[in-house]
């Protein structure tokens, strides 16, 4: 499996703060059958002032740590990027690391509010389409006003939003709201991608088994590799060289 949302890079946002709480995390990873990772800290202006220039080092530190350690995850650099003004003139500055491409586009991790559908999203992905990028909207099943009111995602994904859903929601491990929130939006084939949006060992661990397992009850493996391997890996492919992760009889 490939997860494109985690926090894992150490002392950086609100995940690890060490290379060794790191490598424990990757070492969980490795156990959930993930293979690549693209690590995703925070970038949340007034609360985790990254961009490029931070997150680089930081993410170099972290690769070269877990090289010496023999961890055999593929990893690769971007970022969850918090809805704001500043996403613009970041963008434009060339200071945020993207995720990928998404039908010829670069696309970014946006991050909503978690209480709400903030006002100006749909301005901001029409703006963002003009300067041929994508959105992937991180964890909208963890939005209260999508929890109440989840058809209210529609006019995103009318203006070409993707979304990828926690792998730790599906089995019910935020509650049973955000669950039923993943599942609705799973039902009505609105989501691409589940990654484990990690952030430690004991609360938030990289709990893709867990999640994989719980989908291919739902739905069965075919709809599980789609967003949990295929689906991630045509994303990715521009972070990784090109090469795909896809093999024939490899158990990813």
């Amino acid at each position: 499996m490939i997860d494109i949302h985690n926090h894992i890079i150490p002392a950086i946002d609100d995940g690890p703060d060490t290379l060794e709480q790191s490598l424990e995390l990757l070492r969980i990873a490795e156990a959930n059958n993930i293979q690549r990772l693209v690590c995703t800290p925070h970038m949340h202006p007034g609360r985790y002032d990254n961009d490029i220039t931070t997150i680089a080092p930081a993410f170099d530190a972290l690769v070269g740590f877990a090289l010496e350690a023999g961890v055999g995850i593929q990893l690769a650099m971007g970022a969850e990027v918090r809805f704001s003004d500043e996403l613009m003139f970041q963008l434009r500055n060339e200071r945020i690391p993207v995720i990928g491409k998404w039908e010829g586009n670069d696309c970014l991790l946006l991050e909503m509010p978690h209480q709400n559908i903030p006002m100006g999203i749909e301005e901001m992905l029409e703006w963002l389409a003009r300067q041929h990028v994508r959105v992937v909207i991180a964890h909208p099943e963890r939005n209260k006003e999508l929890m109440a009111y989840p058809e209210r995602i529609f006019p995103l994904v009318e203006r070409g939003a993707l979304l990828q859903v926690t792998a730790g929601c599906i089995p019910g491990f935020f509650g049973e709201k955000a669950q039923t929130t993943a599942r609705w939006l799973l039902d009505h084939e609105l989501v691409q991608f589940v990654a484990s949006d990690a952030h430690n060992s004991k609360h938030r661990p990289p709990a893709m088994k867990a999640a994989a397992e719980v989908l291919d009850d739902w739905y069965g493996k075919e709809l599980r590799d789609q967003w949990t391997l295929i689906n991630p890996d045509l994303l990715t492919l521009s972070l990784f060289g090109g090469q795909s992760l896809l093999k024939v009889g490899r158990d990813v």
